[in-house]
């Protein structure tokens, strides 16, 4: 299903790491390695190493617009953490990852609790500063 979910949320436009291969005999999925840092460590970094408000307020964007087109397109994270999106180093892309609890949807409180765990994550990071969770709201310009 994991697999399934990413691919589907890479045809919607949503950045994700390329799937490679799926193994069903090992029960292995191998994914393009992302370098970069996940969210939550760019957020901790705050005011540090060129880490800015103008940058954080393009993730917030970036995550708001990439929400908005699996939301639109049917599909739930289901782990929508900071340490679930990744940014590159070459080009401060997001990238979403670990779609192992994801699922279709077209309930709108699915999409709810999705965006509740969202919060909660950014909320018990105090990582309102740059004005993140109001950039969120880009969500809103993607979900039609």
């Amino acid at each position: 299903m994991e697999a399934r979910c990413m691919t589907k949320a890479r045809r919607l436009g949503v950045p994700t790491p390329v799937l490679y291969d799926v193994d069903p005999v090992l029960h292995t999925l191998t994914f393009e390695h992302v370098d970069g840092l996940p969210v939550k460590d760019i957020l901790l970094r705050f005011g540090l190493d060129g880490v800015n408000e103008e940058r954080l307020n393009d993730i917030a964007t970036q995550i708001g617009n990439a929400i908005g087109k699996l939301h639109d397109g049917g599909l739930v994270h289901g782990d929508l953490t900071m340490s679930n999106m990744m940014i590159k180093n070459s080009n401060n892309q997001l990238v979403l990852i670990d779609f192992g609890l994801s699922f279709t949807s077209t309930i709108p409180e699915d999409k709810a609790v999705d965006l509740y765990v969202l919060e909660r994550a950014l909320i018990s990071m105090h990582s309102s500063r740059g004005d993140v969770v109001r950039r969120l709201n880009r969500y809103s310009s993607c979900f039609h």
